[in-house]
């Protein structure tokens, strides 16, 4: 039996996880899932529940040691950004005193993507197409050409992203964030696009078109495209990734990609993923324990995407908020998790 643990249960990533790791068919996984709150509806599509502090708390790592010890865990995917670097960070530790293997990219990698202005420099310094992109002071605002894209550095969910049409608009739109970056703006549609490495294999790359609703991926629309899919597997070795990682990009009128976020882990379009035939968290997982793993992808699939409702007892949340652990069950759970 293999032993998983799944953090960020309230999140998306972290419920995608879970759900792809049901797919797997032909293995034996026990899953544990944990979030700082008795309210993450993930939390129960598991085997067994943990409550953990915030991942920003010093005392985070000390309960995931913790866990991976008490379930003897053998992989730990983290479903949040905020626990990336501690992940990276430890990672070391985990597999040389417990033998837990964190699905993590290293901490160079993890810090280029955070930073989109890194991101953009990367690009550059490594010959690979990319967005114009200045800070503020490097604007000359009376001969850049509109409309641009003004958003943080650092940020999430599409948090903060202006799409500003002329000097006041743009100027309005620095001064609303902390520490932004002016971006060219790319008409057409917009790619989702994921590839893992992992134990020295690379996966197959899944394009995604997909449509945004609050910054996240509700429809899905799967494309061949080897000019996508070249440039991002080139991206994704030259960068270093280790496990799953998500590209986002546009085309220009000409046909050229150019890359505007790295999200450095597992996505939230995971089980988008899973569901048309290339399941991210089987591959590396399969990797790692050196099995064949070969994807399957249906292109003529959409994936829509839906609420679900998981039901609990009241006293299953009382008793994991006292306890911080439990094995809980839902009394109702959306077959999808």
């Amino acid at each position: 039996m293999i032993r998983v643990l799944v953090t960020g249960m309230g999140g998306g990533v972290g419920q995608g996880i879970v759900k792809s790791l049901k797919l797997i068919n032909d293995l034996d996984i026990y899953i544990v899932t944990a979030d700082m709150s008795e309210l993450a509806s993930g939390l129960y599509g598991g085997d067994y529940s943990y409550l953990v502090p915030a991942a920003s708390d010093e005392l985070y790592f000390d309960r995931i040691k913790q866990i991976c010890i008490e379930q003897n865990i053998d992989f730990y995917f983290p479903g949040t950004d905020v626990e990336l670097i501690n992940c990276a960070t430890y990672s070391s530790e985990l597999k040389d005193k417990f033998n837990v293997d964190i699905i993590i990219s290293p901490v160079n990698v993890i810090e280029i993507a955070d930073d989109k202005y890194k991101t953009v420099n990367f690009l550059k310094e490594n010959d690979f197409s990319y967005p114009e992109t200045f800070l503020p002071n490097e604007v000359d605002w009376e001969q850049i050409k509109f409309p641009l894209i003004i958003k943080p550095r650092v940020g999430c969910r599409s948090i903060g992203v202006h799409f500003v049409n002329n000097i006041n608009e743009a100027k309005e739109a620095v001064n609303s964030l902390e520490d932004p970056i002016v971006q060219e703006y790319i008409e057409g549609s917009e790619y989702t696009c994921t590839v893992a490495i992992y134990n020295g294999v690379i996966s197959d790359v899944l394009c995604l078109r997909r449509d945004l609703r609050s910054g996240d991926t509700f429809r899905a629309f799967p494309v061949k495209s080897e000019v996508i899919e070249s440039y991002v597997r080139k991206i994704a070795v030259k960068i270093g990734i280790l496990g799953s990682c998500n590209f986002q990009l546009r085309l220009t009128s000409s046909g050229e990609p150019k890359l505007f976020e790295i999200n450095s882990r597992f996505s939230g379009t995971t089980p988008f993923c899973s569901y048309l035939g290339f399941n991210p968290v089987e591959f590396c997982l399969k990797a790692k324990l050196g099995i064949k793993y070969q994807s399957n992808i249906n292109y003529e699939k959409v994936v829509l995407r839906h609420w679900a409702e998981v039901m609990v007892e009241k006293c299953s949340l009382d008793d994991l908020k006292e306890s911080l652990q439990g094995k809980v069950s839902a009394l109702q759970v959306s077959n999808l998790l």
